[in-house]
């Protein structure tokens, strides 16, 4: 049997499961990618080689992680759950609650930076770590924020808002899964705060994610679509790339 057969053959296995077991099964098979990818891009530096090219280990895992988080939940709605693609369409008042939520969350983000760091927004030992990525140029940081902010952002919404928490719903109700949802969207990112400076910025930082990943799990409950969290999901990285652009500047 290929591996394509293989996988159709567990997937058909993982359909006839109910829908309790579904979503815990779900749950178990993406969690673990974010913070897998994260931690070994930053920590795992072994290389090998590919036609005289180094290629370090843990990019490789991050990367595989990422197409993991992008896969799994389509495939799962196709394959396990029986279901159909949408646009997640949205409504004119949840446009608007996007847009008025976009405010406050980024309000809460660059307070809790600007607290961490004793009332500063620049940051000399998060200036290498970030030159380090390669985005110290106008132009490479463009195409990195634009990245971050419009794609990174809607992939995030798909997967936390949309998939880890309709899988939590089905096992904890509404508010636990929100809650839950929001608490694992942070996890991963806690590991990268701990590469960008103090323990309060890790804490302020972790604080103003959790408030984000709740707000924007209520809103796509609400309005049963992601639109309206990723419109302020992109004001919140917006927020985040200004600050890191002041960095890079010592501005």
């Amino acid at each position: 049997m290929t591996l394509f057969g293989y996988s159709l053959a567990v997937l058909t296995v993982f359909s006839k499961l109910n829908k309790t077991q579904k979503a815990l099964l779900a749950l178990v098979l993406i969690l673990p990618a974010p913070l897998l990818g994260v931690s070994s891009s930053l920590y795992l530096q072994s290389t090998f080689n590919v036609m005289s090219q180094e290629i370090q280990i843990g990019k490789v895992i991050w990367a595989f992680a990422k197409i993991w988080l992008m896969l799994l939940p389509v495939v799962w709605l196709l394959c396990v759950d029986k279901g159909k693609l949408s646009w997640s369409s949205t409504n004119k008042k949840g446009i608007l609650a996007g847009l008025l939520w976009s405010i406050p969350v980024s309000i809460v983000l660059l307070g809790a930076y600007w607290l961490a760091k004793g009332g500063t927004f620049i940051d000399p030992e998060a200036t290498k770590t970030i030159e380090e990525l390669g985005i110290a140029t106008p132009a490479k940081f463009l195409i990195f924020a634009s990245t971050m902010s419009f794609g990174n952002s809607l992939m995030e919404e798909y997967v936390w808002r949309w998939f880890v928490f309709s899988k939590f719903k089905v096992l904890v109700g509404v508010w636990p899964a929100i809650v839950l949802s929001a608490f694992f969207f942070t996890v991963h990112h806690v590991v990268i705060l701990w590469n960008f400076g103090s323990i309060w910025l890790v804490l302020a930082g972790t604080a103003a994610l959790l408030t984000g990943g709740i707000i924007w799990g209520h809103l796509y409950n609400k309005y049963n679509s992601i639109w309206p969290g990723w419109i302020c999901h992109v004001a919140a990285d917006a927020a985040i790339m200004w600050v890191t652009w002041q960095i890079l500047t010592k501005n």
